[in-house]
């Protein structure tokens, strides 16, 4: 880690949850220890209306922010179609990047599948609408996302695009989604002993690989079982170096050349 604090290359964390509570009340020293461990760009990403909006504040404040703004499929119970007036909103500021997160989920019974596919739908018209990519959440759910995405003729070779965020599905998946010409991220669960991420991270090239926390999700080993923060994000570069064989200095510099120029991202300093 010390090496790649001292690499040229900065890092940048495509997708964490500043409102989440564990992180919400110590922003200002998440983004200042962010900045101390080499990542100068963080992407916050809404689930809600409530959390999008809280997202765009952050990126008001910091500098270092940017932010997505939609609903996640397991927060749609809690919501209304007339949210995505205001989420609609939100996407329009200079700071937002990208829709998310959206997608499928089927491993919590929050919501009834075809519902969660109309809101995916919805949002999917959304991003083309302010032409900006998609972050997409894939839990249990890869065979059904595939088709809705190819239903609505989006796909990530025409249009805005789009990224799988902490990748879960696997070779095969990794290997239709790259054909679709998506890009996918990945986050701790690369560092976890018994993780078959490695596998997949082997397969995807680093032009259309990007990293992230998904703070305060799954922190990287050696800090798994506490709340995760983007200092971390030098430790899943690592991982990645170490699995593709290549130079800490080099996974930094591709991975954050990819996530600016898919976000349109730009940092200070």
């Amino acid at each position: 880690m010390d090496d790649l604090q001292n690499a040229e290359s900065p890092l940048i964390d495509t997708h964490l949850h500043l409102s989440w509570p564990s992180l919400a009340e110590q922003r200002q020293e998440v983004v200042q220890r962010a900045r101390g461990a080499g990542v100068v760009a963080l992407v916050d990403i809404g689930t809600d209306l409530a959390s999008s909006r809280t997202a765009c504040k952050n990126a008001e404040t910091w500098p270092e922010v940017w932010f997505a703004a939609g609903v996640h499929p397991n927060d749609i119970g809690e919501s209304t179609f007339k949210d995505l007036t205001e989420i609609r909103k939100l996407l329009d500021h200079p700071r937002c990047v990208a829709v998310g997160e959206i997608g499928l989920d089927y491993y919590r019974d929050h919501t009834v599948p075809e519902i969660q596919k109309e809101w995916l739908r919805r949002q999917l018209a959304l991003a083309r609408e302010v032409n900006k990519p998609v972050i997409l959440h894939d839990r249990e759910s890869s065979e059904d996302l595939l088709r809705v995405l190819e239903e609505e003729g989006y796909d990530g070779l025409n249009g805005p695009g789009g990224v799988f965020h902490c990748f879960a599905g696997d070779l095969e998946m990794a290997r239709e989604v790259l054909r679709r010409g998506f890009h996918i991220s990945f986050t701790g669960n690369i560092t976890f002993k018994k993780s078959d991420r490695p596998t997949i991270v082997a397969e995807v090239p680093l032009d259309r690989l990007m990293l992230e926390t998904d703070a305060p999700f799954m922190a990287p080993v050696p800090h798994r079982g506490k709340p995760n923060e983007p200092a971390y994000l030098p430790y899943i570069a690592a991982m990645v170096a170490q699995i593709k064989s290549v130079g800490l200095e080099e996974v930094a510099r591709r991975t954050s050349e990819t996530a600016r120029d898919f976000f349109g991202i730009i940092w200070e300093g």
